[in-house]
């Protein structure tokens, strides 16, 4: 049966379609606006063309016609300002769904490498590259602190083989 009215829209579509009808939206209300202000302009012209001539009932209306004018104006702006909130919120949900994308991949992609890893194997090796390290760093160690304390001895063992043999002569 789903042929008959089309395929189910996915999220992403759904979001998409619905941030196009607020950009249009969006569009048609700036173009309203801007006729309401080329209106008023049109409008004050008239009430001063009008006051010239001393047409004060005119005037008057004109003026109740031009406080209309701004009003619509002022409520124009603030349903754009209403739905660009929405159309960020709609922004906002487009980039928290590519982030639980992302998040989910990943999530596959580390279950993927801990099925790889052999933890007892690694333990292992580890422990290996440990005693390797501690021998290394003990022999370092032991070569350094030999040679320190042979080198006085030497020194001394000369110098007093040497005391030995000027007495000696």
């Amino acid at each position: 049966m789903s042929f008959l009215f089309g395929r189910k829209k996915t999220p992403e579509e759904l979001l998409k379609q619905n941030q196009r009808a607020l950009n249009r939206a969006i569009r048609d209300l700036d173009r309203e606006r801007t006729k309401l202000e080329q209106q008023e302009k049109k409008v004050i012209a008239d009430i001063k063309k009008m006051a010239k001539q001393g047409e004060m009932a005119a005037v008057k209306v004109m003026a109740k016609d031009l406080v209309r004018t701004r009003n619509y104006v002022k409520k124009f702006i603030m349903m754009k300002a209403n739905i660009q909130a929405v159309s960020l919120k709609v922004t906002t949900l487009k980039s928290q769904g590519a982030m639980a994308n992302a998040m989910k991949g990943v999530t596959k992609a580390m279950g993927a490498m801990n099925k790889q890893m052999n933890m007892p194997e690694m333990q292992k090796i580890m422990m290996e590259f440990e005693k390797q390290v501690i021998s290394v760093i003990l022999d370092s160690f032991f070569h350094y602190f030999n040679y320190t304390f042979r080198e006085p001895l030497v020194f001394k063992a000369l110098l007093v083989t040497n005391m030995v043999a000027d007495e000696s002569q």
